[in-house]
């Protein structure tokens, strides 16, 4: 996945209470091949962010590891809860580890 279909797929602008908040999704598996979306507020505006203060937002949620992490084995950057452990990304643990998911 790219940084832009990452973008794509695990953040959204929402209006909540006056503000406007820039949400980021963190994939979390409350059981065996059960995955579920946890929307978090990553960053709050008063009025509508202006395109380029949008995007440099969302570029900084990628460099967060709460959200975002890359894997050391092949080197793509994932949702923390695409994740084997902090170091190792789920496809890299099953070709590599053995790990089934």
């Amino acid at each position: 996945m790219t940084d832009t279909d990452l973008l794509a797929d695990f953040t959204r602008l929402v209006e909540a209470e006056g503000e406007f908040c820039l949400q980021v999704a963190v994939v979390t598996w409350p059981g065996p091949s059960r995955p579920t979306v946890v929307w978090t507020t990553f960053r709050r505006w008063k009025r509508p962010p202006t395109p380029e203060r949008l995007a440099a937002a969302q570029q900084k949620a990628l460099t967060v590891p709460r959200y975002f992490r890359t894997c050391e084995m092949c080197g793509e950057r994932n949702n923390a809860g695409h994740m084997h452990d902090r170091r190792m990304c789920q496809g890299c643990a099953e070709q590599h580890l053995g790990v089934v998911y």
